[in-house]
């Protein structure tokens, strides 16, 4: 059982990372701490195997709280700024987690501690390998592997959903959309679109670039989606 201690002074960070936590088999949650002081009480008393810290809390910052400690376990930085990226990697941070945090995301962090611990085992219920989306095409229904879809367009009332150089029209919402496939490996990047960032080749200022497509990057999530790519 992987251990995890969550230091984040916004309780709603804690409650999203409460949320991920409970989909996995493999972890415990040992402990809550909302400032640094306690969580340095907190880690001289307990046994902790890899902590989520936000970096920006009142008194001491989460690089000053590790820069205490004598034994700093694994560290997953959560944090709304992508500035203090860099800074991180001074304490070998496992993973680089921007707010709000993705399930998907989390679960790419998961496994980057799994690896780290020598505990490579997937929980049961992980994401499946394989998933498929269900389109209703012109009177037709087609059963899509996420795998194969490259992106989503929002058109109307539609989406439009592009996949092994096909294309098809489905009557529902691009929010609907990104919440079932968030995680996935899909991010929204635009009002408009959303993206498996496995079919990403580069990002180019506002623009994401793939084999085949050219897609616009949101003002709103381009921090987001330069976080997540980073990770990938």
């Amino acid at each position: 059982m992987i251990r995890c201690l969550l230091v984040d002074d916004e309780p709603l960070a804690h409650t999203v990372l409460e949320s991920h936590l409970e989909k996995l088999n493999d972890v415990q949650k040992v402990g809550n701490c909302f400032d640094a002081t306690s969580a340095i009480s907190f880690l001289s008393e307990h046994e902790v195997d890899v902590v989520f810290l936000d970096i920006q809390m009142p008194d001491l910052t989460g690089i000053e709280l590790l820069q205490t400690l004598n034994h700093v376990p694994l560290v997953v930085f959560v944090t709304a700024y992508s500035e203090f990226a860099l800074e991180s990697y001074e304490f070998a941070a496992v993973d680089y987690l921007l707010k709000p945090v993705r399930y998907a995301r989390f679960l790419k962090a998961m496994e980057k501690v799994r690896e780290r611990l020598g505990k490579n085992e997937k929980p049961a219920n992980n994401v499946q390998k394989d998933a498929f989306l269900s389109i209703q095409d012109a009177g037709v229904l087609h059963r899509v592997n996420l795998k194969d879809i490259t992106y989503i367009q929002s058109w109307g009332n539609y989406v439009r959903i592009f996949y092994n150089k096909q294309m098809k029209l489905d009557r529902r919402t691009l929010s609907d959309l990104e919440n079932e496939l968030d995680k996935f490996g899909f991010i929204r990047v635009h009002k408009s679109y959303i993206v498996n960032v496995n079919y990403v080749q580069k990002m180019d200022g506002n623009k994401l670039i793939g084999e085949s497509f050219e897609l616009p990057i949101g003002e709103s999530y381009k921090q987001q989606t330069k976080a997540v790519l980073s990770q990938t």
